[in-house]
Formats: structure tokens, sequence, C-alpha cells
């Protein structure tokens, strides 16, 4: 389905398709619109509808940042009021910037409520279920392999376009019993968060090199994308010993409520959460305060999440509708405004990075979005050529 509306055109004989044919031919002239066989990719030559994306936290900030970038950066020339049609581009000239956004689309996100709630969202319009609203992406921190049973039919078929990786990271608080404990496998984890170890949910820190201290494991709402991640990556529910440790199953990415607890209960808790949100300050975990745990030995940092040496890395989605309009697939599709190489996007004349150079450009814009993926604590998906990789499902 799609969010726009189509009217149904009246039939016309010879000689109304004729006339129809001269009228628009002369209206293309009056307003010097651009030749649509002349149009960039994904482009029509006008503005169509602010595309929103729902879902994910982890990736809510980043995506606010891109969309910012790309609602900022050059296209064609408009029509200015009261010239009609409105926002209609103009004949291009020699320096029209004709690879970011063309034809000026707009793009917003909406409030986070997790990965697997945009994607129900997204899904449930595409089913035609009654009080949805339409969403252009869901913003998703789990893999294909998660999605919600919501998503599993031939009415919605989608494409996973990944474009940037993140990581699934341990965090611990200082000052207590998980002083001392700087790295744990694989197997250690499932026993303090699945509970499969002797003694069950009922483990201490100074099984695990730490002081005396019962370990408080904390979970994650289970509507996240982080949640999903972590059940992958551990091989059952993160949320299993939460009840019997006493912990709390938190929002994702949000250490306040563990920061909330006295020194003793912070010191014995454990956490998940994202990488890019940890070093970023954004999940409110001070470096000061607390230490994130190496797994087998690997720290979590953007070389080992590049190079998959960090067991726990994942990759960051926008989940589009391959039969979606094809302004949305210019933003986030798989060759898309976001995707695309550096070579593909201009940039300012004399910059040694790759682009094209054009006059009118103010940056390098393939840099302006690798720098704004850094910026979030994210790692491009791919270092060269296009920064996505992608997935259908259905």
């Amino acid at each position: 389905m799609s969010g726009e509306i189509h009217q149904k055109k009246p039939r016309l004989g010879r000689v109304g398709k004729r006339v129809a044919a001269v009228l628009t031919l002369i209206t293309a002239i009056c307003a010097f619109a651009l030749p649509a066989s002349a149009l960039p990719p994904f482009s029509d030559g006008k503005f169509n509808f602010t595309m929103t994306g729902a879902g994910s936290d982890t990736t809510y900030f980043a995506m606010q940042d891109l969309d910012k970038l790309f609602n900022q950066s050059p296209g064609c020339n408009l029509t200015v009021p009261p010239a009609t049609p409105q926002w209609t581009c103009l004949t291009d000239t020699a320096t029209t910037v004709t690879t970011e956004n063309y034809d000026h689309e707009m793009a917003v996100e909406h409030f986070p409520q997790g990965s697997g709630a945009g994607l129900r969202m997204l899904c449930q319009e595409n089913d035609g279920l009654t009080g949805t609203i339409f969403y252009s992406y869901a913003r998703s921190s789990s893999a294909p392999a998660s999605i919600p049973n919501e998503c599993k039919n031939a009415q919605d078929p989608l494409t996973y376009v990944g474009w940037a990786k993140d990581a699934v990271a341990v965090p611990r608080w200082k000052g207590g019993a998980s002083d001392g404990v700087t790295n744990l496998t694989l197997a250690q984890l499932k026993e303090i968060f699945l509970g499969t170890g002797p003694g069950g949910c009922n483990r201490n820190w100074n099984e695990f090199g730490g002081g005396n201290g019962a370990i408080i494991v904390n979970g994650i709402q289970t509507s996240s994308g982080t949640y999903s991640a972590w059940q992958s990556f551990l091989g059952g529910d993160p949320n299993t010993c939460v009840t019997a440790t006493g912990g709390q199953v938190l929002f994702e990415n949000n250490c306040v409520p563990i920061n909330n607890l006295s020194a003793t209960d912070q010191g014995r808790s454990i956490w998940a959460l994202s990488f890019g949100k940890y070093v970023t300050g954004e999940a409110n975990c001070s470096s000061t305060d607390t230490a994130l745990i190496s797994v087998g030995g690997v720290a979590p940092s953007p070389t080992t999440i590049q190079n998959g040496t960090y067991q726990f890395n994942r990759t960051l989605f926008n989940v589009v509708r391959r039969n979606g309009p094809p302004w949305i697939a210019g933003y986030v599709g798989p060759a898309g405004w976001l995707c695309k190489p550096n070579a593909l996007h201009s940039k300012p004349v004399g910059d040694p990075n790759p682009g094209i150079e054009n006059a009118n450009v103010d940056r390098n814009w393939g840099v302006a979005i690798d720098q704004a993926i850094t910026a979030n604590g994210f790692v491009k998906v791919n270092p060269t050529g296009n920064k996505c990789t992608t997935f259908d499902v259905n």
C-alpha cells in the first residue's frame, strides 16, 4: 500500500488526448520544468510528502542527524510563489546539484518505541489493519531473522538496508563486587543471564573473578532491537534471571535506573546495551562510573566491530517496502542517498576526497554522512564503495 492517494484520470478521446498533450507541453515550457528523461535517479521533479521513520531507540538520534543532513542537502532550483506549480523543479543550470536531495524531499523520525514496534507498524499498515498510520520505513537494530510475525506474509515484501554497524556491549558498575571482572566468555554470560550454570540464576561475582556479591541481572524491554539482538547472541531470553536476582527490565540504552541504585547494588549489577549509545554518553553510563566487559578476550571498539572480532556486533537497518515510492528508496533504499558511494556525492572544488566537484556545494556530502555515523558511535558497514548491505524478506 502507498501513503499517497491516486485519483483516477478521466478517459479522453483522440482529440482530447492531442489537446492534453499540447497543453502539457506548453505548461512544461512555461514552468521551465526539467524533462523527465533528464531527472536524476529516484526523482520526479517535485516535492512529494514528508517521509517518516519509526521504531528503534538505538538509531533514533543518528537518523535524526542524517535526516537533518538530507533535508539540508542541495538540489534543483524551485518555482517561487506566486509561480505554480509550487515545489516543482526548474530547468537545471550548469551548477545545479543533481547528486543529493534533488527534489528537496523531507524526512523526520517518530519517537522510539523499539525496533519490533516499528516493524509491526510498517507491516500492519501494509496489511490494511484499521487504526494504523503510514510510515515510510522502520528503524531496526535487530536482524532480519528477528522479524515479527506481523511481517511474515506475502503482503509485506521488505528490504532490510543495513547502513551502520553497532555492537551489544556489557557494562558493569565500578566500585563494588564486579571490580576485577574485565572479561567474560560467551558461556559465562549465558550462565549469568540465562541461568545455565550450577545454581541457576543465583550467581556471585566472586565466581567470575570479582568480589563477594550476588549478581543483579537487568533486562531489556522486549519490543527493542537490542533485546532481539542480545537474545540471538545468548541463544535464549536475556530477561530470564531478572526477577530471581532482583533486577529490572529497563527501556533499552538508559542506565539511569541502575545509576539510581545504592552504590552496593550498582556494583553488583550487569546489563547489555548499544556500544554506540554507550560511547557517546547517550545511555547515561559514564566511563568514570562504569566499564565495558570484554568478551572472549576482545573488547568492543570501532575496529573490532568493523572487522567482526568482537562477537556481539550487529548491523543497524532501515526497513523499506520493496514496492514503495521511489523517493523513499531515494533516501534510505539500497542505492539511495544514505547508501551510495562517496564518489557519487558532490563535493567542493578542490576537495581531495572522492566525490563529484561542484562549485555550488559547501561540503563533501558523502563524507558528511560518514561523519554523522561515527559521531553517533557507530561504524560504517563498508569502508569503501556502497555504504550499505541489504537483505530481502518475503
